[in-house]
């Protein structure tokens, strides 16, 4: 197979994808950047987002793929209709988000977030540790990367527990669905992890009056898109004392403008969209499948159905 695959992300490097295509597709043609030559001969795009005049004149494209695990960023009025797209979810990216969500849990857990602001303040105050297993976890979203973390976390010896639209089951882990399934949960979790795909259903999910339903002093860890969250409900929410305190790798704008709120709040740690990374080397396997696919007809793994968003 000689594809032309079309690359455009402001994030990822070309040159790294390049050399990781190039072993599953030595005679491709790649092309980079806003411009494209030729766009008629272009297969596949790889798009972390889309160039600024979509892509309408890539008349033959068999395929859209997301670079990453989401397509929120992807604007749809410029997507190609009838062209199939895809998320990606491969084992650097499930690795790198299941690490990402342990290091925010055990910061909560061992009340690393306690010590840092007591270092700053130049305080010696004893804080006694507890128990994974007394320390309940609560998943948002138990797809294959909710579920992913879930279970690791469950091996660590938390107390997990997960929460879905539709009733899902998942081995050691407690499971609840529906919007009173939603409520029991919260009611007895302390740290909340959000890893949900963005939809019309989920937008604005972590609101006022889901910290209401949080049990007092829970910890908020948003892993999920910046849409999720209502920015000035999670700041109410710490004022009143019911959030203790939250780390969000993602925004409603990025980058985080620097006169945000939260930037400089002493309950909120802001990390720059890091929390789920593909490395070239090894998610260009996923990709080239997905090419092969894509050139033969066939269905895309991990293709989105866009009326529902994931």
């Amino acid at each position: 197979m000689k594809p032309h695959i079309y690359f455009n992300s402001n994030i990822d490097s070309p040159d790294e994808w390049k050399a990781a295509l190039s072993q599953h597709f030595p005679d491709m043609k790649y092309s980079v950047g806003e411009v494209c030559e030729d766009p008629e001969s272009v297969d596949v795009a790889l798009v972390w987002k889309l160039p600024n005049r979509g892509l309408s004149d890539f008349k033959n494209l068999k395929a859209v793929l997301s670079l990453g695990a989401g397509i929120n960023q992807l604007d749809p009025e410029k997507l190609p209709r009838n062209v199939p797209l895809a998320r990606l979810v491969d084992d650097s990216l499930t690795q790198t988000m299941i690490e990402y969500a342990k290091a925010a849990t055990f910061r909560y857990h061992r009340k690393f977030h306690l010590f840092e602001r007591q270092s700053r303040e130049a305080q010696w105050t004893f804080l006694p540790a507890t128990l994974a297993r007394d320390t309940v976890v609560g998943v948002l979203g138990l797809g294959e990367l909710g579920g992913a973390i879930a279970k690791s976390l469950a091996e660590e010896g938390f107390d997990v527990a997960g929460w879905s639209r539709t009733p899902k089951h998942v081995d050691a882990i407690a499971t609840y669905s529906g919007k009173d399934g939603l409520s029991d949960m919260l009611a007895c979790t302390d740290i909340v992890i959000n890893v949900l795909p963005l939809t019309d259903d989920t937008r604005s999910i972590l609101n006022l009056e889901f910290f209401v339903q949080c049990k007092r002093g829970a910890c908020i860890i948003n892993m999920g898109r910046g849409h999720h969250l209502v920015d000035a409900d999670l700041l109410a929410a710490i004022d009143a004392g019911q959030i203790q305190a939250a780390t969000l790798d993602v925004a409603t704008v990025e980058p985080l403008p620097p006169a945000h709120p939260f930037w400089g709040h002493p309950a909120i740690l802001v990390t720059p969209h890091v929390a789920g990374i593909s490395t070239p080397e090894t998610a260009a396997i996923t990709v080239a499948q997905n090419i092969r696919r894509a050139l033969n007809g066939e269905e895309l793994a991990q293709q989105v159905d866009i009326s529902r968003g994931y």
